[in-house]
């Protein structure tokens, strides 16, 4: 068994994902890996909301978000500097896991709100239910890790990714210009795969992993064409890169699992 609380991580364009060490049984390293990995994308969750949150009108929940991205980012730093071991790592975890209640709650109200139109911001509901999903989960991970369980259940994984991967593709897809017709086409396509996936959830481990090797490289390549302005979009560099490193921890998941 490992005993090592250093992530591995792999990079790849700007920002590298944290992952434990291949084979790891370790809970502290896997704590430590998601929190690094999950904290950083709640903390980029609170930016898009920010950015989405314009004008006068919306500044208490654009501040509330600007709190949130802040508790995040130091909740990372401290994370990535903390000396955690067999005898810590619980009480980190259950402090991390307290963090993110609010942020849940958060997202659930202001879901509620955009859909029943009290809120008007330029957030899709489906956006603060696929972030809250995402959120959820990362809290019940760091649960299973204190618990001394690092498994990976296929199902489970399979079922969560390819809501995640057909979502991103569906959003992209959505915020491409009219112009970028085959793109638009490319990326609908796609999310029904993946929904398509997420409904039958195929025995075959293979046909998912395809998938998201599929859309890994779908995502490198338009973050590359975004960033070089080859691709017509509002889609922020950002928001490019934060969906690329949730398909690599989905790829890595997947091969995990059991």
């Amino acid at each position: 068994m490992s005993t090592s609380t250093q992530p591995a991580i792999a990079v790849e364009l700007r920002k590298p994902v944290s992952l434990p060490a291949a084979g790891s049984t370790d809970p502290v390293e896997h704590s430590v890996s998601e929190t690094l990995f999950w904290t950083d994308q709640l903390m980029e969750h609170a930016t898009f909301f920010v950015m989405l949150m314009p004008g006068r009108e919306l500044i208490d929940v654009r501040g509330k978000a600007k709190e949130f991205q802040a508790s995040f980012a130091a909740r990372y730093e401290a994370t990535r500097t903390a000396k955690l071991d067999s005898t810590n790592f619980k009480a980190f975890n259950h402090d991390t896991v307290e963090m993110v209640k609010p942020f849940l709650d958060f997202k659930a109200h202001l879901g509620a709100e955009q859909t029943s139109g009290r809120l008007r911001s330029l957030v899709w509901p489906s956006f603060f239910e696929h972030t809250l999903r995402e959120a959820t989960r990362f809290s019940q991970r760091l649960q299973q890790f204190s618990t001394g369980n690092v498994a990976i259940e296929r199902s489970e994984s399979s079922s969560f990714w390819t809501g995640i991967m057909g979502e991103h593709a569906g959003f992209v897809a959505h915020l491409l210009d009219p112009e970028e017709r085959d793109l638009i086409i490319k990326a609908m396509e796609t999310s029904s795969n993946f929904q398509h996936l997420h409904d039958k959830r195929p025995a075959d481990k293979e046909i998912v992993m395809k998938a998201v090797d599929d859309i890994i490289d779908f995502k490198v390549a338009a973050e590359k064409g975004i960033e070089l302005g080859q691709i017509k979009s509002i889609i922020h560099p950002t928001l490019a890169d934060h969906i690329r490193r949730e398909a690599l921890k989905a790829a890595d998941e997947l091969r995990r699992a059991e």
